[in-house]
């Protein structure tokens, strides 16, 4: 990213304000330490353990996408700051996107087990789906998770996305395993109950 993005979010029940913002790399190496976490590769479906150097293979692989109208092309991955001059505590990501068909995928993880399970990851996804719908004019977001990752799933459920496709032995775990994913989807017009 060229410049910085910044992305302002409230966290009500936590008081307070988070944003998302680009990264510069040492931020990105704050991320891969704390990935250094074999219950990510579970989640995540990645190896996710990287040298502290190896920043740009970390942002290749936050960025591989899935779905069939995604495209090749410079990923827009955000860090997740509770404040906006410290480290960030996970990161979400815009990836494989196609502004012919004005589609992509997003990810997400938060890194930092502290903040798990504590409303962040939600409100990350719902202020980074405004953004790609609203300012650059996406009309459907895809986001492809691991069948065995129930809380993700149940999380992009709540913020309106639908079950396109159940893809069997389609996504090959670090271990050689072939694991089953869930492709999901969000439609611009399906977000105005919660705008």
């Amino acid at each position: 990213m060229n410049e910085r993005i910044l992305l302002e979010q409230e966290h009500k029940a936590a008081g307070s304000k988070f944003f998302l913002a680009s990264m510069a790399n040492s931020h990105v190496k704050h991320l891969i330490k704390l990935a250094q976490d074999e219950s990510l590769i579970d989640l995540l479906g990645w190896n996710t353990f990287f040298n502290p150097d190896e920043t740009e293979e970390f942002i290749e692989a936050i960025s591989s996408y899935a779905f069939p109208y995604s495209r090749k092309s410079q990923p827009l991955p955000f860090g997740i700051y509770l404040n906006k001059d410290n480290f960030p505590i996970g990161y979400v990501v815009l990836k494989g996107l196609n502004m012919d068909l004005l589609t992509t995928e997003i990810g997400i993880a938060i890194m930092d087990k502290k903040y798990r399970n504590k409303g962040y990851g939600t409100l990350a996804l719902k202020r980074l789906i405004l953004y790609a719908f609203q300012e650059l004019h996406i009309q459907t977001i895809g986001a492809v998770i691991l069948l065995s990752n129930n809380r993700s799933i149940n999380m992009f459920k709540n913020l309106d996305f639908v079950v396109r496709e159940i893809m069997y032995k389609s996504w090959p775990m670090p271990n050689g395993e072939l694991a089953d994913m869930v492709l999901m989807e969000l439609k611009n017009d399906n977000i105005t109950a919660w705008k």
